[in-house]
């Protein structure tokens, strides 16, 4: 015969039975909780957090309930399988609004019945399975912080910190390194996904897509999603020129980068643009090959030179003479006038992407395309549509209001970025430098564009700040979303600013 159990109170009652003999409550079928006589050798039963979860009429168990459902969780004396089924509270229908009113005190009272304790005991088993979860994540790749588990990106960003190769920080100054030399104190580069790496062995042969093969050398960085080598072309036979190997993702933004250089920074291209303008130098990476190799994509650039945020970085104070800013804010404005005239922006301006030529210190390259986008495809400019797209994408520290508001970036964010670098170098920090909220760091930059001598005033403190850079602010800041921006302006303004200190726009950068 099939023994039920009171709900209510524990008792037993026969399965004919339709009202409880010790209670008097009423069990209906489907709430009974019933239990089948078995062999000797009892386990404990499954007590499931949500079976336990019952009315409030229920929770106020009597002492009986409590004894039986104590030897239950503790497997004493039960029997192998304890059927308890999530059932619709007994007070269901107008029984919920009688009880509807419990008060606080009650549910403060209940945490001391044994369905609670066993609430909470599960709880806390599945509190240590979260730990376990966090624990597995915080061994990821892109999370591992001890050095023995370090991942392979962090390791290679190590190796090129170490002292016996401090040298190859030159030859990690490449489009590659703007997720490879972040600055002290800068904020996350949203909008990148982390990937786990792995490292491709020295002289692996990459075949690009015009049949040219590079072999790779020595192996000089790495990011969350890609890494960074030294190559060489496999036809040379005196390997005298070196290029730098960019490898990431596949599918990564990487393949933004390509569309890029594919679309608007051909060599020919770039070279009937210096010759229509007169301009000697537009500082775009000469983008040499490119492919696919097994996961990754690849990108084969002429070396560059010295990475700005590495000179940066060897500076006590973090900051940069203000003549060098200056003049290289003048260079970096005739590269963004060519990209902008292209179709694209950049996205993305920071000194990991800002290169100089050690050979040749006239020579500035503005690098690192990841963020790059078609603000103006076939001659018409995008709408201003705020969560077109991610918000705060890019090194948050940098980035235009529009961006942070998921609005698609025009020529605007790129001069105001390059704005909030000159006041980073010349000062050291920005006022927002030490936040990590990007919604923090928004809001603060849209209230220092109101008032340009109060941002000012904030960086410098005491001191004097330069006309040149208040009047170039002035004119970015006041700039409208569509607006072409009057490059000759900018330049002028800058140019006045490095006659006083007795240099030409022309000369060598000094850093």
């Amino acid at each position: 015969m099939v023994i039920n159990f009171c709900p209510q109170c524990g008792q037993k009652a026969e399965e004919s039975f339709k009202f409880c003999p010790a209670c008097g409550f009423k069990l209906p079928k489907e709430e009974v909780v019933s239990h089948h006589q078995t062999s000797p050798d009892n386990v404990a039963p499954k007590v499931t957090e949500t079976t336990l979860k019952q009315s409030p009429a229920t929770r106020k168990t009597s002492t009986r309930k409590r004894a039986f459902e104590e030897s239950a969780v503790s497997g004493a004396g039960t029997p192998e399988k304890l059927k308890i089924k999530p059932v619709t509270s007994p007070l269901s229908g107008h029984g919920q609004k009688k009880h509807a009113h419990t008060s606080r005190n009650q549910s403060v009272k209940v945490d001391s019945t044994p369905e609670k304790q066993e609430i909470n005991e599960l709880n806390s088993s599945l509190s240590s399975l979260d730990v376990s979860k966090r624990s597995m994540l915080e061994h990821t790749p892109t999370r591992r912080k001890s050095a023995r588990n370090l991942s392979v990106a962090e390791s290679a960003l190590s190796v090129g910190s170490t002292p016996e190769n401090k040298g190859k920080q030159d030859l990690a100054s490449s489009p590659a390194s703007l997720h490879g030399s972040k600055s002290k104190n800068s904020p996350k580069v949203r909008g990148v996904k982390s990937v786990k790496i792995e490292l491709l062995p020295e002289n692996e042969i990459l075949t690009d897509t015009q049949s040219v093969k590079w072999r790779l050398a020595e192996f000089l960085s790495a990011w969350n999603t890609g890494m960074l080598y030294k190559a060489y072309k496999t036809s040379s036979a005196a390997e005298e020129q070196h290029y730098i190997a960019k490898l990431d993702a596949k599918d990564g933004r990487i393949f933004t980068e390509q569309n890029f250089f594919q679309r608007a920074a051909k060599k020919n291209i770039v070279d009937k643009w210096k010759k229509s303008h007169s301009c000697p130098l537009i500082g775009i990476p000469d983008c040499v090959g490119f492919g696919v190799h097994e996961s990754y994509r690849f990108l084969i650039f002429s070396a560059l030179g010295q990475n700005l945020q590495s000179v940066i970085d060897d500076d006590d104070d973090g900051k940069l003479p203000e003549k060098a800013i200056f003049h290289i804010s003048y260079r970096i404005i005739n590269t963004l006038e060519y990209i902008h005239e292209n179709e694209y922006v950049h996205g993305d301006i920071t000194a990991e992407n800002i290169f100089v030529n050690r050979n040749d210190p006239s020579e500035v390259y503005l690098a690192g395309y990841y963020f790059a986008f078609r603000y103006c495809p076939c001659g018409k400019h995008v709408t201003y549509r705020e969560g077109g797209r991610s918000p705060h994408e890019g090194t948050a520290e940098f980035i235009s209001e529009d961006i942070h508001k998921g609005a698609a970036p025009s020529r605007r964010s790129d001069l105001e970025s390059l704005g909030y670098c000159m006041l980073k170098w010349l000062c050291g920090s920005l006022p927002w430098s030490e936040q990590t909220n990007p919604n923090t760091i928004m809001e603060q930059k849209k209230r220092f564009k109101t008032n340009i001598a109060e941002f000012l005033g904030q960086s410098f403190k005491q001191r004097k700040f330069p006309d040149g850079l208040r009047k170039y602010l002035e004119y970015v800041m006041n700039l409208s979303y569509e607006e072409k921006p009057d490059y000759t302006v900018l330049r002028n303004t800058l140019s006045c600013a490095l006659a006083k200190m007795g240099i030409f726009p022309d000369d060598p950068v000094h850093i």
